[in-house]
């Protein structure tokens, strides 16, 4: 199965996108100092690189027809769902990975600065890998896993800022603290921002989520917000499996 996928996303042009995006992103912060660029080019990534993501993983992971003849195969459907999602895993980090390296070498990042936008950009490549994952089992068709993707992007990328703020501003009178706390927790991306922010110290504002972020869940350095990203995503990977293998295909 694994060899399967990794077939057909490499053949796929649009995985190129993931090589040049990367640098694309990093033109805008040169001579901008490395704190500011590293968190730059992560913003950046977070908002550009989880529909291409979602668009290359979803028409694969999704497709009933195809699963209809590769469970055929004697493997058993958890296994080969988890191995669908390793193949396309597979093709899509190498891309990725040579233009965060080529993003890094635009913008001068030591070799500290550069192992970390690295393992960012893995961290979220694997965290709406997860997500294209559970999507395509829940679902099993294309064009709702692919409508529900988007509609989550949006809510996780563009709506979550001022939905958290304003939460946070409703809540203030009230002991229901614990769902701000919630709601702060189900978004990784953002937990693991604000992680590179205090823990490399990048001269760049926080914004308001980052300021609850710190309130609520206290000192967050980036290691721990990476380890957060990767194991949502495999915790989602894990349990769109399960879906998998127990529904009524």
């Amino acid at each position: 199965m694994t060899a399967l996928f990794l077939k057909e996303v490499a053949r796929n042009p649009w995985t190129a996108g993931l090589f040049l995006l990367p640098p694309l992103l990093a033109l805008g912060f040169q001579g901008r100092g490395e704190g500011v660029g590293l968190v730059g080019l992560y913003s950046g990534l977070s908002l550009l690189l989880p529909p291409l993501v979602l668009a290359l993983a979803v028409p694969l992971l999704a497709s009933r027809e195809e699963w209809a003849l590769l469970l055929g195969f004697p493997v058993r459907p958890f296994l080969a769902f988890l191995q669908g999602v390793l193949g396309v895993l597979l093709g899509l980090a190498p891309p990725l990975l040579l233009g965060l390296l080529l993003g890094a070498g635009l913008l001068g990042f030591s070799w500290e600065a550069g192992l970390w936008l690295l393992l960012s950009g893995m961290g979220l490549l694997l965290f709406w890998l997860g997500l294209a994952a559970l999507l395509s089992a829940l679902l099993l068709e294309e064009r709702r896993a692919l409508a529900l993707g988007f509609g989550l992007f949006g809510l996780l990328n563009v709506l979550y800022g001022p939905l958290v703020v304003a939460l946070a501003v409703r809540l203030r009178d009230y002991p229901l603290e614990g769902l701000l706390t919630l709601a702060l927790l189900l978004n990784p991306q953002e937990i693991h921002r604000v992680g590179l922010l205090l823990g490399l110290k990048a001269p760049v504002l926080t914004g308001p989520v980052g300021y609850l972020v710190a309130e609520r869940l206290g000192t967050v350095g980036p290691l721990l917000g990476l380890g957060y990203l990767v194991l949502f995503g495999l915790l989602l990977t894990l349990l769109a499996a399960t879906l998998f293998a127990r529904r009524d295909r």
